[in-house]
Parts: C-alpha cells; structure tokens; sequence
C-alpha cells in the first residue's frame, strides 16, 4: 500500500512539473516590453536630485543637476511606484551617493516599503525622453465634432 502512494505521488508530481513547463515564457508586455537604454553604471549624488519619473512597477528616471539623467533598476517591482507622489530614498553606506546594490527607496503611499536599488546608470537626456515616450505614448485628446450649425442659431 505504501508503495502504491508513493507511485502515485510521483507520477502526480511528474506531470505537474511537465505541465508548468509546457507554459514556457510569456512575452513582456507593457512598459516591460521596452528594453532600458544603454547606460554606463553610475551613482547620482543625493544633494544633487532635481526630480524624479517612475516609468513602470520597477525602473524610474532620476533628474540630477544639469542634464544628467539616471536610470534606476528596483530589484523587485512596487505596484506603488507609479502612483506613489513622494519617494525616499535611503543612503545605507552615508557617502551621500545613491547606487546600486546597497542604496534602497522607499514608498510611503499605504504602507511604507523599502526596496532596494539594483542598477544606477547615466543616460543621455535625449534617450530618457525617447524611453519615456515608448513606454507612455502621448494620450490623443478627443476631437470636438461639429454640428451643423443650426442648433446655435436663434
């Protein structure tokens, strides 16, 4: 009896892990779809942050002084991040530098969260604005319809 289970345990398991992998990968879609631009690893200086652009649950471009531009790569996605209006950010080793690795943001919308930052990259300002539109196309404004004309005459 006990070998009769332990058969069909096994066979049981056999085809639940054939059936997960007969599902094979999805494709990205979204803003997941969009490959980041090219980048060399870098750190922007804290002091030096103008703003800041959640561009999807994982990746956000950081405006530091001048036209230097940053992408940051969350090590897991915050479904907070795209809505969320304030962000902190967290400085682990005090250098005044946020990058990747040990530096962490931190979500306060809801119940605050810490995640930590994966990659830090310089980016050209002109490839961040081309990112940003691939990732959110511009929303078309509806057009007003004309009527005939009559209904506005006396």
């Amino acid at each position: 009896m006990k070998r009769l289970a332990t058969a069909t345990f096994t066979a049981l398991g056999t085809l639940l892990l054939t059936a997960c992998a007969s599902q094979g990968a999805r494709e990205p879609t979204g803003a997941a779809a969009v490959p980041s631009p090219a980048g060399k690893e870098d750190c922007v200086f804290f002091r030096t942050m103008r703003d800041w652009s959640a561009v999807d649950r994982e990746r956000l471009i950081l405006h530091g002084m001048g036209k230097r531009t940053y992408l940051a790569t969350l090590a897991f996605p915050s479904t907070e991040l795209p809505f969320d209006y304030i962000l902190g950010f967290q400085d682990r080793d005090h250098d005044g530098r946020i990058c990747g690795g040990f530096d962490s943001i931190i979500t306060r919308d809801g119940i605050p969260d810490r995640i930590t930052i994966a990659s830090v990259k310089l980016i050209d300002e002109k490839d961040a604005k081309a990112f940003l539109e691939a990732v959110r196309p511009k929303r078309h404004k509806p057009k007003l319809i004309e009527g005939d004309g009559d209904a506005a005459k006396p």
